[in-house]
């Protein structure tokens, strides 16, 4: 009798403790959407104004050749505070386009309209990004590798190869700019650039980089 009675007790005090377990688990809760604390605060024109454009500068304006009557006067990077900008430049674009991922409005509400002929207006704008999200990504992905390149180039100190990375990273830009804000110009554009022959950098000089095409308005 003794035993079967503390094995009983044994198995309600099991029981219990098992309970117990059960009820002091906390309940499980869902993963914070970490999204919903991305907010933008400005528009795509204006990141483009105060960040990608004085920015990429830094790229685009790092290796120049001016030709005057006085000769030729090459400029590229050479110290380390010149190498340093030319990565804060890289950083600063590549880092951008984590922001152009956010959905954010074209234009300031208080300046909703076209800066350039032949631009749409920032609401068509907006409807085309909307209409294919997936294609916007594409455009700024596309623009993200080619200013990751930049910092590999900084390491290396490869003035040729940080010529050659300024014009892919123009050429990212126009797309995108083609795509949303100047459709009517793409076919011209793109006819124009097909009858360019590709340039190859002498070793003897350095030619300035191409400037990015954003529109001045964005």
């Amino acid at each position: 009798m003794r035993i079967r009675l503390w094995g009983g007790m044994a198995v309600i005090v099991a029981a219990g403790l098992g309970m117990q377990c059960n009820q002091g688990a906390p309940p499980s809760q869902p993963s914070p959407d970490l999204n919903q604390d991305l907010k933008p605060v400005v528009s795509i024109r204006e990141l483009m104004q105060n960040i990608v454009d004085p920015l990429s500068d830094n790229i685009f304006e790092a290796v120049a050749v001016d030709i005057s009557a006085k000769g030729v006067v090459e400029s590229k990077p050479t110290t380390d505070e010149d190498w340093a900008r030319v990565k804060q430049g890289a950083v600063a674009l590549a880092e951008a386009t984590n922001l152009l991922m956010i959905p954010r409005r074209v234009a300031p509400a208080n300046d909703n309209v076209p800066k350039n002929a032949g631009e749409l207006p920032p609401d068509e704008v907006e409807q085309r990004i909307r209409a294919d999200r997936a294609k916007w990504l594409m455009h700024v992905n596309g623009l993200r590798t080619e200013a990751q390149k930049v910092f590999d180039i900084v390491e290396k100190r490869d003035t040729d190869a940080l010529f050659n990375v300024g014009s892919d990273i123009d050429k990212a830009c126009e797309s995108c700019h083609l795509e949303y804000w100047y459709p009517g110009d793409r076919d011209a554009v793109l006819k124009d650039r097909a009858s360019k022959t590709s340039y190859s950098k002498p070793a003897s000089s350095v030619p300035r980089a191409p400037a990015p095409s954003v529109p001045a308005g964005q």
